[in-house]
């Protein structure tokens, strides 16, 4: 299966808080056509957020906001050695593809290339503003907003055509007795551990360095196949594809997704834009529609296994499984060890790098393995040939017994990783709180920075990570220290965050939901914990506004009535001499306007 980046959501856009009390403010002096069509807009994705039917004028404004829109370039981020998916000489499916959708949209492709299993794909991306869209992402992928799903694809066996294998199960015994290859974390090779088989599977590792080394890549085992090392390849259905149809090789492709009635091995695939442009999004959506016939075309000519699905872009034909009705699949690095401690050993004592096992070892989240190799000599605090460190890639597995294993035997718990990640940084990702407690009580750095000046507790809030944030409150984290180039404390960035319901709708039942909730607490419920341990009410940042302009300026009434009742001052005044008021009137945020009168006339200041 297609290699996809972990989950690490690092998209600290502070700059862009802030930026809203100046951008805005030009908008409110536009035409009334133009508040029309943003209304009109506003309300269809309020009910897309919610879920509900739009209706034909819903759908003419989202599609009239979609065709307004006009880019520059389509900025895709591009893997660069991952074919048959893309390459940096667009020789992959997902290359043509980006430039029938820049065509539709009468622009053209710009490439941000960076392997997509390398940690920190949306930090280094979307945070970076380097690019704007992922393609082929699964369908529940975290931190990025999908488009509809485009094609379903499967999990396949590919075997050499002259073998003339036609296997009736996974569980059939002629394959059991063959050497079959796996990808190191792909959900065929956990069916086949799930069957007892793990004898049989030879393990491709991660890497990622395969547009250097083609060998790296996870097609490589088809290649394997044809040469004769392996009998079978368990692979990504569009891997075998493209050795059939592009390469012309004499193989055999048989589906396995009804062979597993647990586990899935069929996926919907769809391409992923920043959460914050959904107009991007449905102009993507737009363009997919439009275009789906020359798309098809494009991943039939590439051999995808194209599997039925009413909901896709391009619809396929090969039998779907339909629901599972297990439990969601086991991560691949909770898997029982296939290597042993008597393989270590023997690899040791032939030469291999004590410190390279290690970091198979953290990798595969081993305890035994990785408390061998510790005996034996290695390095807990080296880095990997990615330069990611042995404790935060633990933190980042959630793996606590590791965690605890790495520091009692020595690793420094405020290193920062080649990605400018800590421990501490990296259970702030994972909203990890038991991990955020641990690291604090092992004397993790509470005030470390990202590489661009974030503290943690910052990045919890501009990231969502609620629950790390009031982590990072409880065990002391500092409350009032500056974040990013504008200096906006946490209290300033969690005044400038909103509710999708709150930002849509300014309702009171919506902001009454969101402060309740407490599986998902919100930035009220942030900011009342920030002013419980002492935050600055009245603090300015480097611009000169304190966190009720910014709330005023964000429409968000819930935090602005916390602030005036908790003390802050309305009075106070921007270089451009303007009140939080002020900014409410200038972006026409009735309901902030309303309440600060109020307050006011009640006997505030």
């Amino acid at each position: 299966m297609k290699p996809y980046p972990r989950t690490a959501r690092l998209t600290f856009c502070l700059a862009s808080i802030a930026a809203c009390l100046f951008a805005v403010s030009a908008v409110a002096a536009t035409q009334d056509e133009q508040a029309r069509q943003d209304h009109a807009v506003a309300v269809a994705l309020s009910k897309i957020d919610a879920l509900q039917p739009l209706t034909a004028g819903d759908r003419a404004a989202l599609k009239g906001a979609a065709r307004r829109r006009t880019l520059q370039s389509l900025r895709i981020c591009g893997d660069p050695g991952n074919l048959p998916f893309s390459n940096d000489r667009l020789e992959g499916y997902e290359n043509k593809i980006a430039e029938i959708l820049a065509k539709a949209m009468d622009t053209h492709t710009e490439y941000y290339w960076r392997p997509y299993i390398d940690r920190g794909m949306l930090r280094e991306t979307y945070g970076n503003d380097q690019c704007d869209v992922l393609m082929d992402l699964p369908l529940g992928f975290e931190g990025v907003l999908l488009t509809e799903p485009l094609y379903k694809t499967t999990f396949v066996l590919a075997s050499r055509a002259d073998r003339n294998y036609h296997f009736k199960s996974l569980e059939d015994p002629a394959l059991a007795k063959l050497r079959i290859g796996v990808y190191q974390t792909s959900a065929i090779r956990q069916v086949f551990h799930e069957h007892g088989m793990d004898k049989s599977l030879d393990i491709h590792t991660v890497s990622h360095d395969s547009d250097i080394n083609p060998k790296d890549a996870p097609i490589y085992q088809v290649q394997q196949v044809l040469d004769g090392s392996l009998d079978v390849a368990a692979v990504w259905g569009p891997f075998a594809g493209y050795y059939k149809a592009v390469k012309k090789a004499p193989i055999t492709i048989q589906a396995v997704n009804l062979m597993e009635d647990q586990i899935p091995l069929e996926f919907e695939l769809a391409f992923g834009v920043p959460t914050t442009d959904r107009i991007l999004k449905y102009k993507i959506d737009l363009a997919l529609e439009d275009n789906k016939a020359e798309i098809e075309k494009v991943l039939r000519d590439y051999g995808v296994p194209l599997v039925q699905c009413s909901e896709c872009v391009v619809q396929g034909d090969l039998p779907a499984h339909g629901e599972y009705a297990a439990l969601p699949p086991t991560p691949a690095a909770e898997l029982k060890s296939s290597v042993t401690i008597k393989q270590l050993e023997s690899w040791l004592a032939a030469g291999a790098d004590v410190n390279e096992e290690f970091s198979n070892a953290v990798t595969a989240g081993s305890i035994d393995r990785v408390t061998f190799l510790l005996s034996k000599g290695a390095d807990p605090n080296k880095p990997d040939d990615q330069g990611e460190l042995p404790l935060v890639n633990a933190v980042q597995a959630q793996n606590m017994d590791l965690v605890k294993l790495l520091l009692d035997h020595g690793a420094k718990i405020n290193a920062h990783d080649a990605n400018g990640m800590t421990a501490l940084l990296e259970a702030v990702i994972q909203d990890n709180t038991a991990t955020i407690k641990l690291l604090a009580s092992r004397g993790a750095d509470l005030d470390a920075r990202t590489s661009d000046q974030a503290t943690p507790l910052a990045l919890a809030i501009v990231e969502n990570k609620m629950q790390a944030a009031l982590a990072l409150i409880d065990v002391g984290a500092p409350v009032n220290t500056p974040s990013g180039e504008l200096g906006l404390t946490p209290l300033m960035v969690a005044a400038g965050r909103q509710g999708t319901e709150l930002s849509l709708q300014a309702g009171l039942h919506e902001v009454e939901n969101l402060s309740t909730d407490p599986r998902y607490p919100g930035p009220l419920q942030i900011a009342r914990a920030l002013i419980a341990h002492k935050a600055d009410l009245n603090a300015v940042n480097k611009s000169g506004v304190t966190a009720l302009m910014l709330a005023a300026a964000h429409n968000n009434p819930p935090i602005v009535g916390l602030l005036l009742q908790s003390g802050a001052d309305p009075s106070k005044r921007s270089p451009d001499k303007k009140t939080a008021l002020d900014f409410a009137v200038e972006n026409g945020n009735d309901s902030v306007i309303s309440l600060i009168r109020l307050i006011q006339q009640s006997g505030g200041k």
